[in-house]
């Protein structure tokens, strides 16, 4: 995959985390931190990309999480969008990918208290988006 591939997905991931952690209404700072341990722990080894200014590209999920918490994004737009991401990019997102997506999703959502009902509906949803490509 090219480096603009993976900045278009991390972006695109950061705007799903985001709409995780929003489902129950408010981001909880134990989410944002499990952002950050996802970011680190699980995206910063995948490739190897980085921008002009030297950030890898990982961080662009973070960043694109924080721009959405500071505008007060709501979460049904981020996810539609990464919903539409998902639905143009489906047959360059591996399954590797999209289990590390729906690992990513549930660590966001049993970051603060479990998985309440709003975060488990919408992962159940994704899901579906998910593994219902053409394989």
């Amino acid at each position: 995959m090219t480096a603009h591939f993976y900045k278009r997905f991390y972006k695109q991931l950061g705007k799903l985390l985001y709409a995780v952690a929003k489902a129950d209404g408010k981001v909880q700072e134990p989410e944002v931190k499990a952002i950050h341990e996802i970011v680190v722990a699980d995206l910063l080894p995948l490739e190897e990309s980085m921008d002009a200014f030297g950030t890898d590209a990982a961080f662009y999920a973070e960043f694109e999480f924080d721009l959405l918490l500071d505008r007060d994004v709501h979460k049904d737009l981020a996810y539609k969008d990464f919903l539409n991401y998902l639905k143009e990019s489906d047959k360059n997102i591996d399954d590797r990918l999209r289990a590390l997506i729906l690992k990513s999703v549930e660590k966001v959502a049993e970051a603060y208290h479990g998985t309440e009902e709003p975060e488990a509906e919408l992962i159940a949803d994704l899901k579906q988006h998910l593994f219902a490509h053409g394989s």
